[in-house]
C-alpha cells in the first residue's frame, strides 16, 4: 500500500492529507497544543504524594465529596474514573513543567507588571454635555450634591447602575489616560471634567488596592507566561506547515 489511511465511518482519509484537514478544519492550533504538552512532558513523572494532592484540590473545586458525586461528575462528563485519573495525570505533568520553567521568572515579571497589576476603585461620572459636566463638578467641589446621588441620576453610561463606582480594576485594564490620572491622584482627589471619547468625565479617586505576589499571582503570571511560550510554539510551527504545503500544492 503506497500511502497509509485511516477509515472513519466507512471514508478512507490519507495521512498524507491529515494536515490539509486539520487546517481546514481549523483543528491545526489544538493539535499543536496538545502534540507539546505531550513532547515537554513525556520525561516527567510525578510522585505519588503529588498526584495525591493534585486530585485532592481537583475534587475538592469540583464538589466531588462522595461516590455519588464522583459518578455524577463522570456521567455529565461523559468520562471514566480511568479517563478522569488520566486526565489528571497529565495536567499534573504540565503544572510540574510550568513550574520548572516559568517559576524562576516570576519575581521579575511581577516587578516590571506590578503597576499595571495594581487596583484602584474609582467613582465616574460622564455626560455629553460640557456645560452639566462643569455644574455638577462644581456641586461635588462644594459638596452639595454626594457623588452616588449624581452619577445615578445624571451619568450616561452603565455605571449610572452601581452609583458610579468602578472597581476594584487593575490598572492595565483602564483606558491609559484615564489611568494616568488616577495614577497621578490620591484617594478622594475630585478630578475637573475633561473630553474623553465624545463624553465629558469626571473622576473620584476612591481607593487604591496593590497587587501582591500571592499564590494566585503567582499561578496567573505562570499560566500566562505558558501560554505565551505554546502560543509562540503553535504559531511558528503553523508559519513552517503552511510553507511546506503551499510548496507541495
Amino acid at each position: 500500500m503506497d500511502d497509509e489511511w485511516i477509515n472513519i465511518e466507512g471514508e478512507s482519509i490519507s495521512l498524507k492529507e491529515t494536515p490539509v484537514l486539520l487546517r481546514e478544519l481549523n483543528l491545526m492550533p489544538i493539535f499543536l497544543k496538545k502534540y507539546y504538552e505531550a513532547k515537554y512532558t513525556k520525561e516527567i513523572i510525578p510522585t505519588k504524594d503529588e498526584q495525591v494532592i493534585f486530585q485532592k484540590t481537583f475534587l475538592k473545586k469540583e464538589g466531588i465529596e462522595d461516590d455519588q458525586s464522583l459518578k455524577n461528575w463522570l456521567s455529565n462528563n461523559n468520562k471514566s474514573e480511568k479517563e478522569m485519573n488520566k486526565i489528571l495525570y497529565n495536567a499534573l505533568k504540565i503544572e510540574i513543567f510550568k513550574k520548572k520553567n516559568f517559576e524562576e521568572h516570576l519575581e521579575a515579571i511581577f516587578v516590571n507588571r506590578k503597576s499595571d497589576l495594581d487596583r484602584v476603585t474609582y467613582s465616574l461620572i460622564r455626560v455629553k454635555n460640557r456645560a452639566k459636566a462643569a455644574e455638577l463638578h462644581l456641586r461635588l467641589k462644594e459638596e452639595e450634591s454626594t457623588f452616588q446621588d449624581l452619577a445615578s441620576t445624571y451619568s450616561e453610561g452603565v455605571e449610572n447602575l452601581f452609583h458610579g463606582l468602578i472597581g476594584p480594576v487593575e490598572f492595565g485594564k483602564v483606558h491609559p489616560l484615564i489611568a494616568e490620572r488616577l495614577k497621578n491622584s490620591s484617594p478622594g482627589d475630585l478630578w475637573p471634567p475633561f473630553e474623553f471619547q465624545s463624553f465629558w468625565l469626571i473622576l473620584r479617586v476612591e481607593r487604591f488596592l496593590p497587587a501582591t505576589l500571592n499564590d494566585a499571582m503567582k499561578s496567573r503570571l505562570i499560566n500566562e507566561m505558558y501560554d505565551e511560550w505554546i502560543q509562540g510554539k503553535i504559531m511558528n510551527t503553523m508559519k513552517n506547515l503552511e510553507k511546506s504545503l503551499e510548496q507541495k500544492s
